[in-house]
């Protein structure tokens, strides 16, 4: 039935397209001579024919007005695939018509409704070639029955001060406290003869029951009480009541005044608005718009005014003499030689409404952003996807008749969803806020977003970009209940950047991300949950729901389980935080995963109350190429439209070289349900193929959000981030053929302790599972025993067992050869013997890193082989030091080096960790042993020999020893051990510096060496002229520094640079170390030439 509805959708909408915008096109909108002009306020304005010339046009009669009286409305219906005229009547040499402002009432049933635009305080209408022709004529329907009833003009009043809760659309007055009172004053045109209504909007913050009293001078109009708000965290936060009453003899000056009662010392009320509807007989009848509430009322009138009927369906017809009203319909009075004149024109570009594009991806940038927003579109026409980018302005021009308002935007993209079915994902470029009209300052509003109506519960009040994927007719009401669910077309992601600086990092981070071969590596399957304790575990548990899901699914994917219970934590000053939970977040961070999952507890800026991680922890992180997507399920952490918070997700989107690549993730406060309903949609839609390839964050996000549709409780679930961009999962499959047993050839199903085996597999074509022959380059394999059992501290909750799969026995590498590989491994005597299921993993790195492809296959592991090999010699060790690998170096001048550690044995090095103390060490200086297994990889597709890489840090100055042990795999060891002699580093020292080019005529380039890699350190460089005064400078801080510096430069031409001419300058590197303060400096010239 869905589809079906669908289809018909898209066959009349198509229809109605092509009629209408053939007609458009060639009268309207071929000619593009359209100007928006403002209104402040509701009324009868008239442009003369002099102005109607100056834009160009010869007569009146070309002309047509178009726009929308207050907000475009928020459902989707017809009449966004054309330009919608506006009424208008040619009166001699001017052309006249009815403008409501910006704000606007309405009469719904019998009570008046007061809407204000949320987006501004002016509306601007368009003027351009005339389309259909909407003209004013007399009214021809003849009088009918009906009563001479008064018709009610209204005067209102709204505050905009104050947004409690910093979300959602509702503003109020400034707070007033108990007896403190708040003034509408309007002055009112004699000729009522009756009661006036009075309506007033007001809301109060108390923890006691409160009310509102409103008068007239010495008349009581009423009052109105309001409930007390509960004393909890997530507690509705404020009471809202609608105030009726009526004011008798109203005239000239009045004023009514609102007074605040209420039982609490801190309590505070506030006015949403205040409006005032007098009645006045058509006799009485001065310049104004007035409403009519009975059924149907007559009008007769003999006066020298004018009088325009607009009936509920927006015609307007001149009313002469006599004419009749149906409820709800508007009476325009006015003089039509005095009417509001126009003439503040500005020429507008609505070729977003004509011109037809066939892009899946559409950028809508702040002009702030648009070079970087056009270098992103040039990336992704490189790779395939065309991509259109234009501006919110020329949205608001083409499709909002020159006004700021989302629905617009949702418009623009609906427009052209169903125009052409190509689109798929849209990407907002830039930041958006719930201050719409900047009344609170902080940081800009660039591209909209929706805010929702609610804005007192902190559980159901939001922002959301979803809005923008709501695109089928009738579509776009989203009521803030479970009813009002709607589901998403396309999908939508935000990167709030503010600054063009922030937008080429963001930018630069997707390129590098997605260009192929620029980040290779296994860190692609590698997935975290990241789980925060107490609640009775339920973090805990939701994160093992998730976890299984995915190892049941996805075998190929490694899960980390960083569950915060199992870490051990600690309480300082009352503060109790998990040093090493920090630091295991931190591993794999800097080892590279594809995801970090975590659910639990947190805010704008921290994740867990122990401070896992907080915002400030991203200053001292390196530089790291692995970007994961974050997926928060907590409270705020996503928060994206505040003016004065930048949030968790924001600085790690936009942190140079290292956060996330993107975020699904949390603007609000959520319910933990509600968070395991969504992560679980997520869960079961990020890894689903589409025609044998990954999905876009954009199409995941989607089917995410349509498959967790849970009312106003998660609507505040965001992608930050580029929804076209794929996660960096391998395309390409691997798949084993054989396991043969080196001893026999034959086949086993079966691994089994000191076995030695012989593994064939290939690279497969996903979608046709055929052999890709043409596919070169390398794998690593692992091999895993049985998920083992672990259980977590019960530091808040009961302890938890769960298992996991981090028993690894063997790994190696090997070379793939026209889309085949082979791989020996030695399964070693340190493993669980009983029977169980253990997992063989295949990365491979294909055509210099442009391809790759991984897979698992799940296999029996136990046991042992009845005759094991008969050998009782240790492995053999050796040992190179530095970037040169000496076997024995010179006294070095740095506190780390790398090592290079080669193992050899006819039974394989043992990695397992099953047994006790036959693990692969390092020791230096008789410290604790650092273990080495995960870093040991066997080589050249056999199991006998290996290497493992690493780093000796915190050398001391002196002597130094080093131990190094490793065991084989059925129980011989062996033990390396040297002295490694280091001089000068009590203090920081730069041991080379280079300038080049030097002479150079653009720029040049510094690079340094120094003697304290893996510390934190300053870089300052300094340029001087030959005279001594500086002219140019520049520094730079290092995160766990790189033995070399090579990122500074001086550009001649930089706006920070006085005056670059040709000649000789001085160049000063100071470097300091943030451990010690300790620093030195080098000095240099450089020639420009």
């Amino acid at each position: 039935m869905l589809k079906m509805h669908s289809f018909r959708s898209h066959l009349w909408v198509g229809l109605v397209l092509f009629f209408q915008s053939q007609l458009l096109f060639h009268t309207a909108t071929a000619q593009q001579n359209f100007f928006k002009f403002p209104i402040q306020s509701e009324g009868v304005y008239s442009i003369s024919l002099n102005e109607i010339n100056t834009l160009g046009f010869s007569s009146v009669e070309e002309v047509s007005i178009y726009g929308n009286h207050g907000m475009l409305p928020q459902k989707i219906d017809s009449t966004i695939f054309e330009l919608q005229e506006i009424p208008s009547k040619i009166s001699g040499d001017q052309i006249l018509f009815y403008a409501s402002g910006p704000h606007v009432v309405s009469l719904l049933e019998d009570n008046f409704q007061y809407s204000h635009h949320h987006y501004s305080d002016t509306l601007f209408y368009i003027i351009g070639p005339k389309s259909k022709g909407k003209s004013i004529g007399p009214e021809q329907a003849s009088v009918t029955s009906g009563i001479e009833a008064s018709l009610y003009r209204v005067w209102s009043k709204k505050w905009e001060n104050i947004n409690l809760l910093n979300s959602g659309r509702q503003w109020y007055s400034n707070p007033i406290p108990n007896n403190g009172q708040l003034e509408f004053h309007v002055e009112i045109p004699t000729g009522n003869l009756e009661n006036a209504f009075f309506q007033a909007k007001v809301m109060a913050q108390s923890f006691t029951s409160s009310a509102f009293a409103f008068s007239n001078g010495s008349q009581n109009l009423g009052s109105i009480d309001l409930p007390a708000i509960p004393n909890t965290t997530y507690g509705i936060k404020g009471r809202e009541e609608v105030f009726s009453g009526m004011l008798t003899n109203p005239g000239g000056n009045t004023t009514i005044r609102s007074t605040y009662s209420t039982g609490d010392a801190n309590g505070s009320g506030y006015v949403d608005y205040m409006l005032l509807a007098v009645p006045y007989p058509v006799n009485r009848l001065s310049e104004g718009v007035y409403f009519n509430l009975t059924e149907k009322a007559i009008i007769n009138y003999s006066g020298e005014l004018e009088l325009w009927k607009k009936s509920n369906s927006g015609n307007i017809s001149q009313i002469k003499n006599q004419g009749n009203l149906e409820k709800g319909d508007l009476l325009i009075v006015f003089n039509p030689s005095s009417t509001s004149t126009i003439s503040d024109f500005k020429r507008i570009d609505i070729s977003a409404r004509t011109q037809s594009i066939s892009s899946p991806l559409v950028i809508i940038s702040s002009p702030l952003l648009l070079n970087q927003a056009r270098r992103l579109a040039a990336h992704k026409q490189g790779m395939g996807i065309n991509t259109t980018v234009l501006t919110p302005e020329e949205i608001f021009d083409a499709f909002g008749y020159g006004n700021k308002d989302v629905s617009a935007i949702r418009n623009y993209l609906a427009f052209h969803f169903h125009n052409s079915s190509s689109l798929k994902n849209v990407l907002l470029f830039g930041k958006g806020t719930f201050d719409f009209k900047s009344k609170l300052g902080g940081r800009p509003n660039l591209v909209y977003t929706y805010t929702s109506r609610n804005s007192l519960n902190p559980l159901t009040t939001y922002s959301s970009d979803d809005f923008f994927g709501f695109l089928e007719l009738g579509k776009g009401e989203w009521i803030e209940n479970a009813e009002g669910d709607e589901v998403m077309d396309i999908g939508v992601g935000r990167i709030p950047a503010i600054t063009p600086a922030e937008a080429r990092i963001a930018v630069d981070k997707i390129i590098k991300y997605e260009t192929p071969g620029n980040i290779p590596g296994n860190w692609k399957r590698n997935l975290a949950f990241l789980a925060d304790d107490g609640d009775n575990n339920i973090h805990l548990n939701d994160a093992e729901s998730h976890a299984q899901h995915i190892q049941e699914n996805f075998p190929e994917f490694e899960i980390r389980k960083l569950y915060l219970d199992r870490f051990e934590q600690v309480r300082t000053a009352g503060i109790q935080t998990s040093p090493a939970a920090r630091e295991a977040l931190r591993t794999n961070l800097d080892e590279g995963l594809l995801i970090l999952n975590y659910i639990g507890h947190g805010n704008e800026t921290t994740l867990t109350a122990e401070r896992v991680f907080t915002v400030s922890d991203l200053a001292d992180f390196p530089d790291n190429p692995y970007l994961p997507l974050f997926v928060t399920a907590t409270c705020e952490f996503g928060r994206q439209d505040s003016p004065f918070i930048r949030s968790g997700a924001e600085e790690l989107l936009l942190a140079e070289n290292k956060g996330a690549i993107a975020l699904l993730t949390t603007g609000r406060p959520v319910f933990s349900s509600v968070n395991f309903r969504l992560n679980s949609a997520f869960i079961a839609n990020v890894f689903q193929r589409e025609n044998g390839e990954i999905r876009n964050l954009g199409s995941i996000f989607k089917e995410t959000k349509n498959n967790s549709l849970n009312g106003p409780f998660n609507r505040n679930f965001s992608l930050i981030g580029d929804p076209s961009l794929k996660l960096a999962v391998p395309e390409l499959q691997t798949q084993i053929g054989k396991i043969l047993r080196i001893d026999t050839e034959m086949e086993t199903d079966t691994l089994k302790a000191q076995k030695a085996i012989r593994i064939k597999g290939e690279i497969k074509d996903p979608i046709s599972g055929s052999l890709m022959a043409n596919m070169n380059g390398t794998f690593e394999i692992n091999i895993f025993d049985k998920s083992q059992l672990q259980k977590t501290l019960g530091d808040e909750s009961s302890p938890v067992e769960f298992k996991e799969l981090t028993s690894i026995v063997f790994q190696g590498k090997g070379e793939v050869k026209n889309g085949e590989f082979e791989s020996e491994a030695f399964i070693p005597s340190q493993i669980d013997y009983a029977d169980g299921t253990g997992t063989i993993r295949f990365f491979a790195t294909l055509q210099d890193g442009k391809e790759e492809a991984f897979g698992a296959q799940n296999i029996p592991i136990g046991g042992s082989v009845e005759n094991p090999p008969n050998d009782s010699e240790g492995p053999i060790i050796r040992v190179l030091f530095g970037e040169n690998q000496e076997a024995q170096p010179d006294p070095i001048n740095s506190s780390s080096i790398p090592i290079y550690i080669s193992l050899e044995d006819q039974s394989g090095i043992n990695i397992s960790s099953a047994g006790i103390g036959q693990d692969i060490t390092l020791t230096v200086n008789e410290e604790s042993p650092k273990v080495l297994n995960r870093f040991y990889s066997a080589l050249e597709g056999s199991f006998k020999k290996g290497q493992v890489i690493t780093q000796i840090r915190d050398l001391q100055e002196g002597e130094n020893q080093i131990s190094i042990t490793a065991w084989d795999n059925v129980g011989n060891a062996s033990t390396f051990e040297t002295i490694l002699k280091v001089n000068g580093i009590s203090n920081i020292r730069i041991l080379e510096s280079t300038t080049y080019p030097n002479p150079a005529n653009r720029k040049s380039s510094f690079r340094i060496s120094h003697n304290r890699p893996g510390e934190n350190m300053r870089l300052s460089l300094r340029i001087f002229s030959v005279l001594g005064s500086e002219i140019y400078s520049i520094t730079r801080r290092y995160v766990e520094a790189s033995p070399v510096l090579e990122d500074l430069e001086w550009i001649f031409f930089h706006d920070k640079t006085n005056y670059p001419i040709k000649g000789t300058y001085i160049y000063e590197l100071s470097l300091d170390s943030e451990k010690d303060g300790t620093s030195d400096r080098k000095s240099g010239k450089i020639i420009i030439q």
